[in-house]
Parts: C-alpha cells; structure tokens; sequence
C-alpha cells in the first residue's frame, strides 16, 4: 500500500484540480531499449479501440508493417504523423491510411510516469521520403514485441494495436 500513496496522493490533487488522466494503454508500453534484431518481422493490426466496431470499422484496410533487418520497411494502412483525434466524441478510426516504405529506427517515443518517475517509452518512427508516418509505440517487456499507434490524446485510449506474426 505504500508503494501506491504517491500516486493516490497525485489523483486526489488532481481530482481536485482538474481531473486525474491516465493512459490506459500505459501498462502495453516497451520501457527498455530492444534490440534491433528482436524487432525484425511482420506486425499485423490485431485490435483498434478508437471506435466500436472493432476492426470492421476500418473496411477490410487492415495494417500491416513489415520491419527489415536492414533497416528498411514496407507498411500499408498506417496513420499519418499529422493525425489529431480532438476529443472522445469525435473519436475515429482515421480514415486516410498511408501505405509507405522507408528505413525504421529505434527511438523514445514518449514516456511514462507510474508515480515515481518518468520511464521512456521505446518505438519504431517509420522514416519515408514521401509522407510523414506517425510513430509507433512498441508493446511487451520482451519478444515478440508488439506495436501500438496511439491516435490523439493518449488520455483517451484511442489507439491501433499491432501483434507480431513472425
């Protein structure tokens, strides 16, 4: 119980302030760097929990990416860097997907604070000359890892999530 007053002690204040916002998908999140190696292989989207519907709401327009081990992608149906979600009620499954290729690398993508400090939460940015192509979040404590496009504010849960098939 102890380990928990920090953070019950920060959502009181913040109740009281304002509101206490968490990211649902905080517990998915790579905390520590991967390895290149471990991340090479086919990642298919298996869940999108922007909008009801599941994955029918995206029409047949399954993700997929396809991570090389030199360095290179293939993905189709990804969201663009420029996607914003503005609010809960105007939640969507993006309607415009990218399909691109590029070179990939491992990088910081964000971090996560569990109440006694801010641990960086690892991705893969998907660098293509032709469009900007937003991050992905890698998911798991170890392989296979996962991937995880978080659409909008991260307080919201909207997000597409990737399994890895090979």
């Amino acid at each position: 119980m102890d380990s928990m007053r920090p953070l019950l002690l920060f959502c009181s204040a913040a109740l009281i302030f304002g509101g206490c916002r968490y990211d649902p998908n905080a517990h998915l999140y790579t905390t520590q760097e991967p390895l290149a190696k471990d991340l090479v292989g086919t990642y298919i989207l298996k869940q999108q929990t922007a909008t009801s519907g599941g994955l029918s709401a995206l029409g047949g327009r399954l993700a997929v990416i396809r991570l090389a081990a030199d360095g290179s992608f293939v993905a189709a149906n990804v969201p663009s860097g420029a996607l914003k979600v503005a609010s809960e009620k105007d939640a969507s499954v993006p309607t415009e997907l990218l399909s691109r290729s590029g070179r990939w690398r491992i990088a910081p993508v964000g971090g996560v604070d569990n109440g006694f400090g801010e641990k960086l939460h690892w991705g893969v940015y998907l660098d293509s000359p032709t469009a900007d192509v937003a991050p992905a979040g890698l998911t798991g404590v170890r392989p296979p890892y996962g991937l995880i496009f978080t659409l909008g504010d991260p307080d919201l849960g909207q997000a597409m999530i990737l399994e890895r098939q090979n």
